[in-house]
C-alpha cells in the first residue's frame, strides 16, 4: 500500500513537519481534518534529517525499540539512548537537526501555535511563554496522548476532529505546566514592590473567608497571573495558594482556641468549603486533626 499524501486538497491545512525525511509519513491526521494538532508516523531507516526551522511546537515520541539518537537544536548537540516511550520537545521556531543509527519508529505531534498561546493566556495570564527544549524525557501522559491519537488515526471514530481537539488542549496544558518558561524570567522581568506585596498579603488576610481568586490577587499586584505567581513565590517563598491555606489554618487555630465556635463553623469562617476540607488541610499542615488540637 502506498503512503498517504501529506495533505488532501479538500481538508483544512493543519500543523505538520517540514519535509525533512526521505520518506513520506505512514499516517497523518491531516486527511481527517485535524487542525489543532497533527500526528505523523514514520518508519525510518538509519539516517539523518535536513536542518529545518519548526513552524509549530513539536513533540517526538519513540514507539519502537531503543535507538541511539542525536539532535542539534539551536546549535546545541545532544545524544541519548532514545528509549521506548521517550519524548523530545521542540519549541516553536527552533532550528532542528536529527540523526539516528538504527531503524526508528517514531511519531511527531505538531501542535498549532495558537493552541499553546491561547491556553497560556487563559491559564497563566500571559502569552509570553515559550517551551523549553527537552530531549529523551520519559513522560507517561505525553506518551498516552500520542498513543490515543495514533489509535484514533488507525480507526477513526465519530467526532474524530473533536477528539483530536481535546487531545490538543490536554497536551498544550501539560506542556505549559511542566515544560515552559516565561520570556521574562530573566532578572527584572517582573516587578513586585514591597508596598504591592503588603497590599496583596493584607488583602488575603482580610478576606480569608472569601473564595479568593488568583485573578483578583494578580490585579492588586498589577501583574499577569503568570508573573504574579512567580513573583509571589520569589518574595514569600511559597505559592499564593499555599500561603492562603497556611493563613486559613492559622486563623482556624485562633478560632478553635477561643472555644466559641464549632469546628464546622470555624471551617466556614476560615474559607473552607466544609469541616472535612478543614480537617484534611489542618492535619496535613499540623500533623493533628482539629479535634486533637482542641484537646491539646
Amino acid at each position: 500500500m502506498s503512503n498517504p499524501e501529506r495533505l488532501e486538497l479538500d481538508c483544512p491545512a493543519g500543523p505538520c513537519l517540514p519535509d525533512i525525511f526521505a520518506v513520506a509519513p505512514t499516517m497523518t491526521g491531516l486527511a481527517l481534518g485535524w487542525s489543532s494538532i497533527n500526528l505523523e508516523a514514520f518508519c525510518l531507516s538509519p539516517g539523518k534529517t535536513s536542518e529545518c526551522r519548526l513552524e509549530h511546537p513539536v513533540v517526538a515520541l519513540n514507539i519502537g525499540q531503543a535507538v541511539q539518537i542525536g539532535q542539534v537544536i539551536e546549535g546545541k548537540t545532544q545524544t541519548t539512548t532514545f528509549l521506548p516511550g521517550a519524548s523530545t520537545i521542540c519549541p516553536l521556531h527552533a532550528r532542528y537537526f536529527l540523526y539516528w543509527d538504527s531503524p526508528l519508529e517514531i511519531i511527531f505531534l505538531s501542535l498549532a501555535s495558537e493552541v499553546l498561546s491561547l491556553n497560556a493566556a487563559e491559564i497563566l495570564g500571559s502569552t509570553g511563554v515559550k517551551l523549553v527544549p527537552r530531549f529523551g524525557v520519559q513522560d507517561q501522559l505525553i506518551y498516552q496522548i500520542g498513543l490515543a491519537l495514533l489509535a484514533e488515526l488507525r480507526a477513526p471514530g465519530f467526532g474524530s476532529h473533536w477528539y483530536a481537539e481535546t487531545m490538543a488542549t490536554a497536551l498544550a496544558v501539560h506542556l505549559l505546566r511542566y515544560y515552559s518558561a516565561s520570556e521574562s524570567d530573566a532578572p527584572g522581568g517582573y516587578s513586585f514592590s514591597q508596598p504591592k506585596m503588603k497590599q496583596v498579603v493584607d488583602y488575603i488576610n482580610d478576606n480569608l473567608e472569601q473564595d479568593l481568586r488568583l485573578k483578583e490577587l494578580a490585579a492588586i499586584a498589577q501583574l499577569s497571573q503568570f508573573h504574579f505567581c512567580r513573583a509571589f513565590k520569589q518574595v514569600v517563598g511559597v505559592s499564593p495558594h499555599r500561603y492562603l491555606i497556611c493563613q486559613r489554618i492559622e486563623r482556624a487555630k485562633t478560632l478553635l482556641h477561643s472555644g466559641d465556635m464549632s469546628i464546622g463553623a470555624v471551617a466556614i469562617a476560615c474559607g473552607f468549603n466544609h469541616q472535612s476540607h478543614l480537617h484534611r488541610h489542618f492535619k496535613r499542615l499540623t500533623g493533628v486533626t482539629p479535634k486533637v488540637f482542641l484537646k491539646s
